[in-house]
């Protein structure tokens, strides 16, 4: 039979309470009753239930994180291991836990937010995503929940969120293009759902009005971001028989399975076109041509929201707020007017 609170206090001669209040180290009751309780507990083997009491108290040190797709999707984008490396960093330090969780569905998000709200075991909620017409964002402030969006949300006014300034990060990918003589640039995987992307379009679409080059929809192709085939959206691109110079694609990936596509058409990256992604993920250095890509420090924008959610939980007054991580353009092969190597 498992030994409780009751067979300690009887074992130590003090009551219940009083074991209670050793286990949680409470300052009232004496060094020598504590240790008298304490080596009690080690000589009968007890171990007291930390969750039940955090929960008891409502103070379980555990954060959720939510992350789009299924858990076998979410995992194979890089962008989601990474950001979860600087959230899980700070709360070791922090003395937190992370439970992490995935939805295939916008509909599927909002019952695992509400479960995690409702069942008192995570304290707070690291949402992965910014969606149009966030359903998540308004159930969770409707309930006042606490949780911070990776992301700029359509209205900041009531969200604490961390983001790079992704409208920046199009503008600046394009711009090198243009820096490069490039004129006609393409655009693959846009997307209405997801806010990132329609920001990165919206730079994409600013550099190319700041240098004076007409915006052609025909180049730009919509896809279905963390769950297309960039291969298809460019094989739907070339179907298209536009002349184009280089490519941005919304992320890596996509621009990965882009330049498979045109090697298979006889199209060399970067001699005949240009080719860049977002997010300067690991494997942008080992594929050939090595991929030009923006750095949105995928680790730091991890490490910013567990820092927003902490403060959020253990400040009751703490005030809606937003940061920006900075990001840089890391120019590779991919994009290089002087890249004599095979692409073969």
């Amino acid at each position: 039979m498992a030994v409780t609170i009751k067979d300690i206090a009887k074992m130590a001669d003090v009551s219940p309470s009083t074991v209670s209040r050793v286990v949680d180290e409470n300052p009232r009751i004496s060094k020598k009753t504590s240790e008298k309780v304490k080596r009690v507990m080690q000589e009968m083997d007890y171990h007291p239930n930390m969750l039940a009491r955090s929960l008891a108290r409502k103070d379980t040190k555990i954060i959720g994180t939510l992350m789009p797709g299924t858990e076998e999707n979410a995992f194979k984008h890089p962008f989601f291991p990474e950001i979860l490396r600087g959230v899980t960093s700070e709360a070791y330090k922090s003395g937190y836990n992370i439970l992490i969780s995935s939805a295939a569905t916008p509909s599927d998000e909002k019952k695992i937010v509400l479960d995690f709200a409702k069942n008192g075991v995570a304290e707070g909620l690291i949402l992965m995503t910014s969606r149009h017409n966030d359903t998540v964002i308004k159930a969770l402030t409707e309930i006042s929940f606490p949780f911070v969006l990776v992301g700029n949300p359509e209205n900041s006014s009531n969200v604490t969120w961390v983001d790079n300034d992704n409208i920046e990060a199009g503008r600046k990918l394009t711009e090198h293009f243009i820096s490069r003589g490039c004129r006609k640039i393409a655009f693959i995987g846009l997307t209405d759902e997801y806010l990132v992307v329609k920001d990165r379009f919206e730079g994409y679409r600013k550099a190319l009005g700041e240098s004076g080059i007409e915006f052609d929809k025909g180049l730009v192709v919509k896809g279905a971001f963390m769950r297309s085939n960039g291969g298809n959206m460019m094989s739907e691109l070339l179907s298209r028989k536009k002349d184009f110079s280089g490519i941005v694609a919304a992320d890596d990936d996509m621009a990965f399975d882009a330049i498979k596509v045109l090697k298979k058409a006889g199209i060399r990256v970067p001699q005949d076109v240009l080719v860049a992604g977002f997010n300067n993920t690991k494997m942008d250095d080992y594929f050939t041509p090595m991929l030009t890509s923006i750095d949105i420090n995928a680790f730091e924008l991890g490490r910013k929201a567990f820092q927003l959610i902490r403060a959020k939980i253990e400040n009751k007054d703490y005030k809606p707020t937003h940061e920006l991580v900075g990001i840089n353009i890391v120019p590779r092969e991919s994009t290089s007017r002087n890249f004599k190597g095979s692409t073969e």
